[in-house]
């Protein structure tokens, strides 16, 4: 009988194992998909740009997650010059 592959996760933990990667799952019409998230930080105004093909749902995801970073942002104890001047 013919399966569909199990899933690998050794490439997820590679992926992961650096910072600012992560792992999402996503809804699609044929299935699901692991797909890796990454973010970087960069002296900005706090502007979140978002690329690609993104439903809403992903969109205010996205958002949520940088209104979280910068709600956190002073316990972080980063270089302050890292996020947002």
């Amino acid at each position: 009988m013919i399966q569909p592959p199990r899933f690998d996760d050794r490439e997820a933990a590679e992926r992961v194992a650096a910072p600012g990667i992560s792992v999402g799952l996503v809804w699609t019409a044929f299935g699901g998909e692991v797909q890796f998230v990454e973010a970087s930080s960069m002296v900005g105004k706090g502007e979140l740009h978002l690329t690609g093909q993104l439903g809403d749902v992903i969109k205010e995801s996205a958002q949520i997650a940088l209104t979280w970073v910068i709600q956190i942002f002073p316990d972080l104890q980063f270089v302050p010059c890292t996020i947002m001047k």
